[in-house]
């Protein structure tokens, strides 16, 4: 392995490496309804000074106060302001600040452990993907290993601030999303075993404990109270379980089965392709110390924890039947810390150093690569397990054609674009029209849509605009609608959504266009 001198160096090697994978090319993906959504509500945020918290939608503020800091920074005034850039930096500033948490380790794991561990993070698909998604997913995985960080470095130092930031980063992951108790499910879970079959009987005490949890909800508080401006809303934090408890308890889109995470991470039914087994070799890795826990084989405290808790994350995560990808985050910081220390002292123990540097190149290669493929060449394509949900390309020629027929015809005539969709499945359209002014959506046809020079309609709804031009409109409001495309357009995959343009409109649009020329 590696010489310690040399330690700076490598630590720095890894964070430029992290700094590529989550900063370059930002826009290439197009952006996911969420982060959409995202961002008008972090506009809201920032062209206020508030945060209006409610309990059914999008989670916590804490991304959102993020995100402002941010854009404070970079004297951003509101959406039209922000890009894809900027949103997804926040996120990948993040993921990068995640990487250095696992350092406050150094002094339970050898440096090597420390340096492979974060190297490998450091490439990791999962955490690359997420990182550069302007969700709330890398902040909480952030603050739940922060925690974890925190309280081990109390047991270790016995310090109060560190048992201060155990209370504030419980408080953080509580302000980021409602899933945070089946972090703390896993976390207790892990320290249970330790405790009752392990035999390790230093941990936080009952006090201690109350002192975290009091830490936590006073950070809880400040963050949902909006920093003292909404005392009343100062509970919706746990008001939030509810809506969270009906979704997955009931049938939904998002309803899979238990194999599911284990489908990402081995993903022969996405891609195909040997290729992108990375993290799946990193599972089973991780999975090759479950023998070696069960036993009374010494492991470093550290280990042992982040073991148990990462399998227990992940089997709480595969008992709901509600899943989405990007909650096997949570289980990656572990699991490659735990797969960095097998590597280094099962493999090299036995000394086969020739071995021992094989494998660490063939896994970090398969890694890059997997994550090349994620996040630079198949960042919206379904064959990639971590795409969800996803719009795609086709977003872009939608944007462009509408954006360009807007510049032409702007100053001839009162140009606007009417969004329908069952549901108000329209996201992210919102984004990408923002700088529109005549724009309106819906989740019905409505009687004035005559009025509007350009349609788009989701294709359930199509029979519903024919009608409403055509035997619904009041005398001289209705018009010959033309199709804006040559060929269908696709919000995400199978869900269709038609472009139509008035033909005086679209008849105009050419002879400006054609003079231009």
């Amino acid at each position: 392995m590696i010489s310690d001198r040399y330690g700076t160096t490598i630590v720095l090697s890894i964070f430029i490496i992290a700094g590529f994978f989550r900063f370059t090319d930002l826009s290439s993906r197009p952006m996911h309804g969420d982060e959409a959504i995202n961002a008008v509500k972090l506009s809201g945020v920032v062209e206020t000074g508030q945060f209006d918290y409610k309990p059914t939608q999008h989670h916590g503020p804490l991304l959102y106060f993020t995100g402002y800091l941010f854009s404070a920074f970079h004297g951003l005034d509101g959406i039209q302001d922000f890009s894809e850039e900027f949103l997804r930096s926040v996120t990948g500033f993040v993921g990068i600040l995640l990487l250095w948490i696992g350092f406050t380790f150094k002094k339970s794991l050898q440096n090597n452990v420390l340096y492979l561990a974060f190297g490998l993070m450091a490439v990791s698909p999962s955490l690359v993907f997420y990182s550069r998604f302007f969700i709330h997913e890398i902040i909480i995985v952030f603050f739940s290993l922060g925690m974890i960080a925190s309280g081990y470095q109390y047991l270790k130092t016995e310090k109060s601030l560190w048992l201060a930031l155990t209370g504030v980063a419980l408080g953080c992951m509580i302000s980021t999303k409602e899933t945070w108790p089946l972090f703390l499910i896993a976390m207790g879970s892990s320290a249970a075993i330790l405790y009752f079959h392990k035999g390790v009987k230093r941990l936080i005490s009952l006090k201690h404990g109350i002192t975290i949890a009091g830490i936590a909800v006073a950070t809880t508080f400040l963050f949902y109270s909006d920093f003292f401006r909404d005392i009343n809303n100062s509970t919706d934090a746990f008001l939030a379980f509810k809506p969270y408890l009906e979704r997955v308890s009931s049938e939904g889109i998002h309803n899979h089965p238990w194999y599911f995470y284990l489908n990402i991470i081995f993903p022969l039914g996405h891609s195909g392709s040997w290729l992108h087994l990375g993290e799946g070799l990193l599972f089973l890795v991780f999975i090759f110390n479950l023998p070696l826990m069960l036993r009374s084989e010494k492991q470093p405290i550290t280990i042992q924890f982040l073991f148990w808790y990462s399998l227990v994350l992940l089997f709480v995560f595969s008992a709901i039947p509600y899943k989405t990808p990007w909650n096997i985050l949570g289980i990656m910081p572990g699991m490659i810390i735990v797969s960095a220390n097998t590597i280094v002292n099962q493999i090299y123990k036995l000394n086969q150093k020739i071995l021992g540097n094989i494998f660490i190149v063939l896994l970090g290669g398969l890694l890059m690569l997997q994550s090349y493929s994620y996040n630079f060449k198949n960042e919206a394509n379904p064959a990639n397990p971590y795409v969800y949900a996803h719009p795609t390309k086709d977003i872009f020629t939608i944007e462009t054609k509408i954006h360009d027929m807007a510049n032409v015809l702007t100053n001839e005539i009162d140009f606007s674009v009417f969004v329908m969709a069952t549901g108000d499945d329209y996201w992210p359209f919102p984004w990408y029209l923002r700088d529109m002014d005549n724009v309106g959506y819906w989740n019905h046809v409505p009687l004035d849509v005559g009025s509007a020079s350009v349609v788009l309609v989701s294709s359930d709804l199509t029979d519903n605009l024919v009608k409403t031009i055509y035997e619904k409109a009041e005398p001289g409001m209705s018009s010959l609608l033309i199709p804006l495309f040559d060929e269908m357009m696709e919000l995400r995959p199978g869900v269709e959504i038609s472009g139509y343009v008035k033909k005086d409109v679209y008849d105009l649009y050419e002879r400006l266009s054609s003079h231009d020329g």
